[in-house]
């Protein structure tokens, strides 16, 4: 029987809206359960009479009472706070624990008793477990994407090959064959460097891949020879130089162009893409074009993220990608036209073309007319 000191300890304890108990240690250093407050007592879903007296193991069963155990009997060891996890069986559900046990020694400086305090961390556990199966099925897809990527370098060389092949010693004869084979070869050469790009950004481990100093125009019309080899389309983009992630960059503007093009219902679609500067390190892709629009799976997507295989497997690459870099995306039809148009956000700078007199010409250089007219910026060119 405990004293009354002890009893009031007890009721104390009771006060205490979390999850307390406390464990005696025998003279042969079993830690047994002596109290459960309230709060844990309705945690277990336990009687306090089905406890006290009971070891870890004998209350919880073999499969879960025996990690408590020998995590207690550590701190017995140790004599210093302990903290583990392990799950707890709560009627019909297994919940995750976090406890912390503060050993009491007495006066020959043994362990007698043992507090402890417990928090369910079942839905932070879990929140990391998910994260823990997220970075492997990206692992997994990452490689999965290098090793298709480096598959299809192959016969993508076996297309240039026979391209030369059909190109050499063709008698050209007025009918546009030889501008055809040209095409095809133009498209395979274009096609073989989206492959090694792609590449390049599947090896790479970090989510910032380096920057690279890059025109945005050049890099919209690269993606046009591929997606659009026969020029069907018009893509008019912003004449920018930017410093960021080309290749990030490249593969998101790939997929939504195709994206547009495949869905957009027109032969001859007009795109514009413009790249504007925001004041916090990144900069903003509109992409719009004059096609029947979106559909609801693919707005839905881009806004929510909840996937659905009529929203397209190339819209998960693009989001998984902007939102690993800090970026945002979305999706609506113009108010205009009708058309999709999307707009995101990417790590990134505008790098501006310095065109100055003083530049190219120092005041100390007599060859330089006092009336010289300033070279034209590149700037302009497209939009």
């Amino acid at each position: 029987m405990y004293d009354d000191a002890l009893n009031d300890l007890f009721a104390l304890v009771d006060c205490i809206p979390t999850p307390v108990f406390m464990l005696d240690v025998t003279p042969e250093g079993t830690p047994v359960y002596a109290h459960f407050n309230k709060a844990a007592l309705r945690n277990v879903g336990r009687e306090l009479s089905e406890i006290v007296g009971h070891t870890a193991i004998e209350v919880f069963g073999e499969e879960f009472g025996t990690p408590a155990y020998d995590e207690q009997y550590k701190a017995i060891q140790t004599r210093k706070p302990h903290t583990y996890e392990f799950q707890l069986p709560t009627g019909k559900d297994l919940r995750v624990v976090r406890t912390t046990l503060w050993p009491q020694l007495d006066e020959n400086g043994a362990v007698n008793r043992l507090i402890g305090s417990a928090a369910d961390v079942s839905t932070e556990w879990i929140a990391s477990s998910v994260k823990a199966k997220l970075r492997a099925i990206d692992t997994e897809v990452e490689q999965f994407v290098s090793m298709a990527a480096h598959d299809l370098r192959t016969p993508m060389r076996n297309v240039i090959a026979l391209a030369d092949m059909l190109a050499e010693d063709f008698e050209d004869h007025g009918d546009g064959k030889r501008d055809l084979i040209d095409l095809l070869r133009h498209t395979a050469d274009k096609s073989m460097v989206l492959i090694t790009d792609v590449l390049s950004f599947a090896s790479t481990p970090r989510v910032n891949s380096g920057n690279t100093l890059y025109r945005f125009d050049t890099l919209c019309d690269d993606i046009m020879a591929t997606v659009d080899p026969q020029g069907n389309h018009t893509l008019q983009s912003t004449a920018v130089s930017l410093s960021g992630e080309k290749t990030v960059m490249q593969v998101v503007l790939r997929n939504l162009i195709d994206n547009s093009i495949k869905h957009g219902n027109s032969a001859n679609l007009l795109l514009r893409c413009t790249v504007t500067q925001q004041p916090d390190g990144f900069v903003k892709v509109t992409l719009c074009d004059n096609g029947k629009g979106f559909a609801n799976p693919g707005v839905v997507f881009l806004d929510s993220g909840d996937f659905r295989v009529d929203s397209g497997y190339g819209l998960l690459a693009v989001r998984r990608l902007i939102l690993a870099r800090g970026g945002t995306i979305q999706a609506k039809n113009d108010d205009d036209t009708g058309g999709s148009c999307v707009i995101f956000t990417l790590p990134g700078e505008h790098v501006t073309v310095k065109t100055s007199l003083e530049e190219h010409f120092p005041p100390s250089d007599p060859a330089q007319p006092a009336n010289a007219e300033r070279p034209q910026s590149e700037t302009c060119r497209k939009i």
